[in-house]
């Protein structure tokens, strides 16, 4: 099975939370996969890029060399 777009777990879903919602998210292969707790939720803008804390668009509290903590 494959989705059309995006799958959450395991569910087809239209599109990953990007850049709103409570939980944001990114995509690699289809998947949409939570950001690091670290990442501050940037409105209207892509959060991170990965899942690591290194991965931040910016961070939610300081940031230590390339990483947010």
């Amino acid at each position: 099975l494959s989705c059309r777009h995006y799958s959450r777990r395991g569910v087809c879903v239209p599109t990953c939370h990007f850049t709103q919602g409570e939980t944001r998210e990114f995509a690699q292969g289809g998947e949409c996969f939570e950001c690091h707790p670290e990442c501050e939720h940037v409105e209207g803008s892509v959060t991170c890029n990965g899942s690591g804390a290194d991965t931040c668009t910016r961070c939610a509290h300081y940031r230590d060399g390339p990483h947010c903590v």
